[in-house]
Order: C-alpha cells, then sequence, then structure tokens
C-alpha cells in the first residue's frame, strides 16, 4: 500500500516507479498521483520512457522497482484486475486485419466478458458516437488509419472501464 496518499481519491498513484532494461533505465523513479476524473499526459522526446510507464501502469510490464497502484490494484500483484479495469488503445493498434470491423468489436467484447445484449447495445452506441455504424462488415484490412483508429478506440472503450489509456493517439 502507497504510505503518501489515499488510493480512494486517485486512479493512479507510483512512488518512485523505475524500470530498467538490463543497464538501460528506461523509467527512472517517476511519482504521479492522478485524480478520479483527471486527464493526464506524458510529455518527452522519443525514446523517452512514456509507453515503458504505460505497459507498466496498465499491468503488461512489471516494474524493476517502486510502487503504484492503477484502480486501487497494486501494479505488482493484481495486474489482472488492472486489465479489468482499464482500457488501453495502443500506439500500434491491436486489431486484427483479418477480421471484419464487427467481429474485431466482437472479439474483444467477448474477451472483456460482455454478453450478447451487452454486447450488441454497446457496440452499437459506440459505432454511432464514433460515425462508422455502416463500415460494421468491412475487414480491417481495407479500413483508412482514421477507421481504424476509430476501431481501436471502441475496441478499448468497450467494456466501459473506469480508466483509459492511449499511447500516441494521433
Amino acid at each position: 500500500m502507497l504510505v503518501r496518499e489515499s488510493s480512494d481519491k486517485y486512479a493512479v498513484i507510483t512512488e518512485n516507479l523505475t524500470r530498467n532494461f538490463g543497464s538501460f533505465k528506461a523509467v527512472n523513479e517517476v511519482s504521479i498521483s492522478v485524480e478520479r476524473g483527471e486527464i493526464f499526459g506524458f510529455l518527452g522526446a522519443n525514446g523517452a520512457g512514456k509507453t515503458t510507464m504505460i505497459r507498466m501502469l496498465c499491468g503488461l510490464l512489471q516494474p524493476s522497482s517502486g510502487t503504484g497502484q492503477v484502480a486501487g490494484h497494486d501494479l505488482y500483484t493484481e495486474s489482472e484486475k488492472i486489465k479489468e479495469n482499464i482500457g488501453y488503445m495502443s500506439q500500434k493498434f491491436s486489431l486484427y486485419n483479418d477480421l471484419k470491423v464487427l467481429e474485431n468489436i466482437s472479439f474483444y467484447g467477448g474477451i472483456y466478458g460482455l454478453s450478447g445484449r451487452q454486447m450488441q447495445m454497446r457496440s452499437k452506441e459506440l459505432l454511432n458516437l464514433t460515425g462508422i455504424e455502416s463500415i460494421g462488415d468491412k475487414p480491417v484490412a481495407d479500413l483508412p488509419l482514421g477507421y481504424k483508429q476509430r476501431l481501436a478506440l471502441i475496441c478499448a472503450v468497450l467494456h466501459n472501464p473506469d480508466i483509459i489509456f492511449l499511447d500516441e493517439p494521433t
């Protein structure tokens, strides 16, 4: 448990979070407190450790040292709980090009445990919100970049997560 502040107030909190790759220090003792509802961004040059930091916060990469919680869950011991409570859109989309738009949405909905009716309602809502409801039967490989970005965002927020991590969402 972090000593500095209560995790009830914060969506993300870290103290001295560090990640080494051998002798290379990719993230060096980062301490942040992000309140619930706050928009927070990492700015820096290429290679500054932004993506590494986000991957640690998403439970995809374990820190080398320091402490942290995301959505009230410990980075070291509750990475699966973290993944249940976040949406993540990586800088390289994790879409399946050989599937159609609706098939991608259905795949991610299944991963997040959405039921048939719940999935139908949520996917319809998000397709309408993003303006791509007319392309549900198109293969992802045939989509322009902007449509792929919209679809990747739909997949990241489909399960209505508490926290959304966007890595270079141009």
